[in-house]
Formats: C-alpha cells, sequence, structure tokens
C-alpha cells in the first residue's frame, strides 16, 4: 500500500545554503550596476578631457569626480548595511519562530501538535523549495548579465587589436598571446592563455575536465575560432590561416579512422597530390615505426584500441607536419596499454625531432613525457615549467594538489615567528632559510601589488582618454582591480607588522618520516594500504587526515598511535587568501 513520505522541515545547512545564494546573486547585481555606473562616469569624465577648459572648470570637474567617488563609496556601504541588517532580520525571524513553535507545543496535545507541525513542515519545505528555484533562476539572469558584459568587452577591444600591426616574437616556433574563446552562449572557456613553444617542445596541458585544455588545442589547429588574442606559427600570424595551412596534424580521442578503409587507405587520405611512389615510401616509413607495418590490408574493424591509435598517429606521421596536436590519444585504452603507448610516443618524438602538444587529465602522462607542462584551471593558466618544477615547487595549493600521487598533504595552521602552529596545539620550527623565504615572499609581494596599482590607475587614465572617442578598450572594472589590491596590501602590512597570520601547511607523503625524533608529532594510524613495495598510512592529524608514503619492512604496520616528522626543507607554505606557494 502506498504511504505518503512525511515532509522533512528545511535543515539549518539547506537554510544557510538558501542565505549564501540569496547574497552572492544581490552582491553580484550589486557590482554590474556599480560597474555600469563608473562606466557611464568615465565615459561623461573622458568627453571632458577630449576639450580645452581653463583652470577653474578643471577644479571643478575635480571635485565633481571626487564627489562621485565619495557617492559610490556611500552606497557600497548602504548596500553592505542593509546586507548586515536583512541578516539580522532573518535571526530575529528563526528566533521567533523557534518561540512561538515552544508556546504552541506547550498548549496543544502531542497528538494536535504532532498533526500541526507534520502541516507547517510540509508548507515550509514547498516554500523552500520555490525560493530555492526562484534564486536559482535569479541567479542565471545574473550569470547571463555578467557574461553578456565580458562577450561586449572582449569583442569592443579585438575590434581595435585587430587593426594593430601583427610582429611574431623572435626566436620562438609557436606563440599563443593572450588568447581567450568565448562560445556563443557567453561562456568563456579561456581566458588569457599566453604560451611560448620552442622547436622541437613536448608540450603537455594539464587540468580537470572542463578547464579549456582541448578548446586551446583546437583553437591552435584551427577547429575553433580565437575570440581575442594573437597566435603565430612559425614566424606567421595564424588567426584567420585555414586548418591545412598550419603545418599541423592532429590526433584525436576517438581515432577518427574511416571504417570503409583499409590502414593503408586511412593513412594515405591526407596525402593527395603526392606522387604514388612517395606516399608509399612514407606509409612505409611510418609503419615500420609504429610497428604496423602487418596491419595495413586490414580495415579498423579488425584492429584493437592500442593498433587503431597506431594508425591514427601514422596518419600524422606521414603528413611530416611540424606540429603534433594530440587530444587524449590514450584515455581509450587500459592501463597496460597506456603506459605501452607512453613510452612508443616518447620514442616517437625523439625519432621525428617535431613539436608535440599533448592535453590530458592524467598527471602521470604530464610527468613522464613532458619537456613542460602547462597547468590549467577554469579556463586559466595556473603554472608553466618542466615536471621537476611543478613537483617540487607548486606555484599554489591547485597546482600541489593536482600534481602527484598521491596528493600533497594541504593542512591548516598559524605561521608565527619561525613556527607553524597546527589546531591541535601541536607545533614545529622552520629553518632560518625558510624564514627569510617567508619574509623575502611578502616584501617582494608587496612590491609587486604597490606597482599594479599604480599601473591599473595610468591605465585607467589612458583608457578614460580613449573613450573620449567613443572607443571601448577592453574595460577592466579598474575600481574592482585596485580595491582587491589595496585589501590585500592592507593585510600583507598586518602580517609584516605582527608576523603572524593563517596559512597552508603543505607536505608529500614521502616526506612524512614514522619515528621518535626530536620534534616528532603525534598522530594516530587510522588504516593503512599494502601497495608492494611501499604503506600509504591514513594518518588522523590536525583534526584530519593525512597520507604518508613508508616503504614496506619486514614488519607489518598496524593501526595505532604513532609519532611523525617532516623531512627538513620538504615542507611548504602557501599563502591562506591568495593560495600562492610562500616557500
Amino acid at each position: 500500500m502506498f504511504t505518503k513520505k512525511k515532509a522533512l522541515a528545511p535543515t539549518k545547512k539547506e537554510m544557510e545554503g538558501l542565505y549564501a545564494l540569496e547574497d552572492e546573486v544581490s552582491g553580484q547585481n550589486e557590482a554590474r550596476k556599480r560597474k555600469l555606473r563608473r562606466e557611464k562616469e568615465a565615459l561623461r569624465h573622458s568627453k571632458f578631457l577630449s576639450r580645452p577648459h581653463g583652470q577653474e572648470e578643471i577644479q571643478k570637474e575635480d571635485e565633481r569626480v571626487k564627489a562621485f567617488e565619495r557617492k559610490e563609496e556611500a552606497m557600497r556601504l548602504a548596500y553592505e548595511k542593509e546586507r548586515l541588517e536583512a541578516h539580522g532580520i532573518r535571526l530575529a525571524k528563526e528566533a521567533e519562530q523557534r518561540k512561538s513553535e515552544e508556546s504552541l507545543k506547550a498548549s496543544l496535545s502531542p497528538e494536535q501538535y504532532s498533526k500541526r507541525h507534520e502541516e507547517t513542515t510540509r508548507k515550509a519545505r514547498r516554500a523552500f523549495k520555490r525560493a530555492q528555484e526562484r534564486l536559482l533562476l535569479k541567479k542565471e539572469d545574473a550569470d547571463i548579465a555578467d557574461r553578456n558584459l565580458v562577450y561586449r568587452d572582449v569583442n569592443d577591444y579585438e575590434t581595435i587589436h585587430r587593426k594593430e600591426t601583427k610582429e611574431a616574437p623572435k626566436g620562438v616556433f609557436l606563440s599563443c598571446q593572450r588568447i581567450s574563446k568565448i562560445y556563443s552562449n557567453r561562456v568563456e572557456a579561456v581566458h588569457d592563455f599566453s604560451l611560448d613553444v620552442n622547436k622541437g617542445d613536448f608540450i603537455v596541458l594539464v587540468g580537470p575536465s572542463g578547464c579549456g585544455k582541448s578548446t586551446t588545442l583546437r583553437m591552435i589547429a584551427g577547429l575553433e575560432d580565437i575570440t581575442t588574442g594573437d597566435l603565430y606559427i612559425d614566424g606567421r600570424y595564424a588567426n584567420k590561416l585555414e586548418p591545412k595551412e598550419r603545418g599541423a596534424a592532429m590526433v584525436f580521442q576517438n581515432y577518427a579512422l574511416y571504417p570503409h578503409m583499409s590502414v593503408y587507405d586511412n593513412m594515405a587520405f591526407g596525402l593527395s597530390g603526392f606522387p604514388k611512389e612517395e606516399i608509399k615510401d612514407r606509409i612505409k616509413a611510418a609503419a615500420g615505426m609504429l610497428q604496423i607495418t602487418e596491419l595495413l590490408d586490414r580495415k579498423p574493424t579488425a584492429l584493437s584500441g592500442g593498433q587503431c591509435q597506431r594508425v591514427a598517429l601514422g596518419r600524422a606521421v606521414v603528413r611530416k607536419s611540424p606540429i603534433f596536436l594530440l587530444d587524449e590519444p590514450l584515455s581509450n585504452l587500459d592501463a597496460k596499454l597506456r603506459v605501452q603507448m607512453r613510452s612508443e610516443l616518447i620514442k616517437l618524438h625523439e625519432n621525428l625531432g617535431n613539436t608535440m602538444i599533448y592535453v590530458t587529465h592524467d598527471q602521470t602522462e604530464a610527468m613522464t613525457m613532458a619537456t613542460r607542462i602547462v597547468v590549467m584551471k577554469r579556463g586559466l593558466i595556473q603554472q608553466v615549467g618542466t615536471p621537476s618544477e611543478v613537483y617540487r615547487k607548486p606555484a599554489n595549493v591547485f597546482v600541489a594538489t593536482f600534481i602527484g600521487s598521491p596528493t600533497m598533504n594541504v593542512i591548516e595552521a598559524v605561521y608565527k615567528k619561525g613556527r607553524v602552529r597546527f589546531s591541535d596545539g601541536q607545533s614545529i620550527a622552520l629553518p632560518k632559510s625558510e624564514v627569510k623565504s617567508h619574509d623575502d615572499f611578502y616584501a617582494e609581494r608587496k612590491a609587486l601589488l604597490e606597482k599594479e596599482v599604480k599601473d591599473l590607475r595610468e591605465e585607467e587614465r589612458k583608457r578614460a582618454e580613449a573613450r573620449a572617442s567613443k572607443v571601448r578598450f577592453l574595460p577592466l572594472d579598474f575600481h574592482k582591480e585596485i580595491s582587491s589590491r589595496e585589501e590585500e596590501l592592507d593585510s600583507i602590512a598586518d602580517i609584516i607588522k605582527t608576523d603572524e597570520h593563517q596559512i597552508f601547511f603543505g607536505i608529500r607523503p614521502e616526506n612524512i618520516e614514522l619515528g621518535t625524533k626530536d620534534g616528532a608529532l603525534k598522530s594516530d594510524i587510522v588504516f593503512t594500504e599494502l601497495l608492494g613495495a611501499d604503506y600509504h598510512l591514513h594518518l588522523a592529524f590536525n583534526g584530519g587526515e593525512i597520507i604518508a608514503k613508508v616503504p614496506t619492512g619486514d614488519k607489518p604496520i598496524e593501526k595505532g598511535p604513532v609519532r611523525i616528522s617532516f623531512k627538513p626543507g620538504r615542507s611548504h607554505l602557501f599563502d591562506f587568501e591568495s593560495e600562492l606557494r610562500i616557500i
């Protein structure tokens, strides 16, 4: 028999999520209105600057601009006050509801209260769902409005930028300069991507799904239009070149072989126009290199996954293209075959000596194959460097936790005068060299931010003058950019003054040792994983869990209390706000 599901009242966590979403939507709309007001004011001011004026008029204009700034600040403070008042009203309403509920419970019998409570709960759940749906729609509208502004700004910038003289950088084979991609639905897949590639490099783009790796590769290949930015290939401006004119051969994830053609015909497909003997020689040489000579007469349906991938590579090899673009070519293969194909790709690169750009989400492939790794997240470059640099000196918390298996342990802690204190009261002392690196980081960061603020103010002035001719350049929200940097400068000033602040402490699993050395920290082994030559120990520490990688010994490691220490010089500190690496 069907029974009606009992309604559950919205939990405290759900209500907090709803209020956070409401604040986010409200903040988005307010920030957009502020940006449009400032753009309008900048245009008005630039028109004033474009005409000659007397000293008195200039003084009045300066006063008017200052008054505008004061008004903007007052409106911002009023908005913040209103938001805090709304939060207070919500808390008061919740307290009143609790009081009313207690009074009702005291005045009714248990049966009456149960019936009344169930009805109230059902109404509250329905109201919560309606409010959630309303806010999600408002959030979607706010996101679309923001994306439309970005799309407008980028297109205006590109209209001006494409008229400028294009000059390829010297000594670089392939250069991406501030490339961005925004689709027609206003989603920005890649933002401000800049990378120089030398001839013969093996570059690997790595990052989680949806970070813009494949989109970047397709823009280089010419399969996607570049929204803004410049692409140079072998000294030529390549933005408007057709894919066949770029000298790039692309290998896709799904092989893209013609099922009705033999392996020989698939490899020869892109060589129309060449003499038959040359085509035969090229295919024979490529087949020998990839060990697929005996497969030339077969159809793709008679091949395994690894063989199909070799054929797809062979089709690229016979074209003798200076650039190979590989879009996750090994993701469809099993683990053993992936390892084999990785080594074959490295050998192929050494034999051909051409430039390869390889896309993967597997950090193991990136570490084993690349001469340089480009780590991406949400369309932005996080770090570019050799595998060793990216592993040993990650630029930020994201890179630290993405590269490496198991990933780096990242723990919240407090830095105070050369010591790192954890929330459980335990602490470790840092070497003098690391304390100096910590101080140098904040001094350099302060100098960099001061320079950026100065440059932004100068750029704001230049663009304001340019708007006098009704030309909109790629507008940054200068007020927002300058304010965020000034806030960070204030934070750094406090850090330098007090020498105490929150940090993220990072340590690789292989740099955690067991034992009773001086300064060893208390921990507990929660459970162990035996992986042949190593143990992965899951340790309870600092109110969370970290992983240690230790070699196996004669005796198995059991659960229970243990002392741990960190190898000197192998720990990392990350800034709590920006998540940038300090040491």
